[in-house]
């Protein structure tokens, strides 16, 4: 079943840049083994690195990292 290709599970995470601003951004999982694919607008990976599972980015909305806000002193 590795060789049928399976669409990228898209998953938000949120993130500190340079320390105080909060971000979210959008991960591509593997459908199979759940490993974080080095894929974006620019490089879609035929196969994940991890299990080899065949991949296709057909139909995949690509977003920018969208600002949230601030992060106070240590809440983040």
């Amino acid at each position: 079943m590795k060789n049928r290709a399976k669409k990228p599970i898209l998953k938000k995470r949120k993130y500190l840049k340079y320390g105080f601003v909060i971000m979210e951004h959008e991960d591509c999982l593997c459908p199979r083994c759940g490993d974080i694919l080095n894929a974006g607008p620019g490089y879609q990976p035929r196969y994940c690195s991890r299990c080899g599972q065949r991949i296709t980015f057909k139909g995949v909305q690509w977003t920018d990292d969208k600002q949230i806000g601030f992060a106070e002193g240590r809440d983040f």
